[in-house]
């Protein structure tokens, strides 16, 4: 991926002790002003914090890494857009490993989460606009949960670093891993994509491994497994009954 700014990740960088949400400001500074790439908007808490499918974001201030990335790819076209996916979850699944060096315990749950083990420590929120067939811009989110000792009930399958390391880590080493990750896994998308297919794959969870779904348009269970993501992001499952192979836009299924 090439960029049409000489700037690096986290070269601007914005605070806030709290915040409606760095997604939302994200969005204002495009709307308004003309921010640079790479321009970073963090925050100690979020007032209203949303993930995928405007789900909200559980976080006690000042423990976890919640910010948004402002980029502005070029030559990169929108077939090319779950790429972009994989190259931050990547990234983000590498700033986990630095802290806590187990690879065979973190996965990649399609389309945009990661997780320790079952549960969830991160969630990644992507938006991109795009213009005449180009991406115009792109706003990444990312909810790490990083030194958050508890979760309530209502959260039985998120996790933290500290849960799994029993130590607190520094937030800051974290994120200049990860916009190191990610400098580094964004030039994947043109240079080398085929390895960045092979690396998201590798631990992707489930991935060829039998799995009893949801279909949330009939309410019907899919029993299958896994076999990988289409280019257009789509999940792809083997049903066990008829072998045929499946696909899933984000949303459609939901795992049982």
């Amino acid at each position: 991926m090439h960029f049409n700014k000489n700037q690096n990740i986290g070269d601007v960088y914005l605070f806030f002790n709290s915040i409606p949400s760095t997604h939302s400001y994200a969005m204002e500074l495009l709307s308004n002003s003309f921010p640079k790439h790479g321009t970073v908007i963090s925050a100690d808490f979020q007032e209203a914090g949303k993930g995928q499918q405007e789900k909200n974001w559980f976080s006690d201030k000042g423990k976890n890494i919640l910010l948004s990335i402002i980029l502005f790819p070029d030559n990169i076209a929108p077939s090319k857009l779950f790429l972009m996916n994989m190259a931050v979850s990547l990234a983000v699944r590498k700033s986990i490993l630095i802290e806590y060096p187990v690879p065979e315990n973190i996965y990649l749950k399609w389309p945009n989460d990661v997780y320790i083990f079952n549960k969830k420590v991160a969630g990644i929120l992507i938006k991109n606009s795009l213009n005449f067939h180009k991406v115009q811009n792109t706003i990444i989110s990312v909810g790490l949960n990083v030194n958050q000792p508890s979760f309530p009930d209502f959260l039985p399958s998120a996790t933290s670093l500290f849960l799994n390391t029993s130590k607190e880590t520094n937030r800051k080493e974290i994120e200049k891993n990860l916009f190191a990750a990610l400098e580094e896994y964004l030039t994947y998308i043109n240079e080398q994509p085929d390895l960045l297919e092979f690396q998201y794959h590798s631990c992707l969870l489930g991935m060829n491994k039998e799995h009893t779904f949801l279909i949330k348009k009939n309410n019907e269970t899919l029993q299958g497994t896994i076999t990988g993501v289409s280019n257009k992001g789509e999940l792809i499952v083997k049903s066990s009954s008829d072998y045929q192979s499946l696909y899933f836009q984000h949303g459609d299924l939901i795992y049982l």
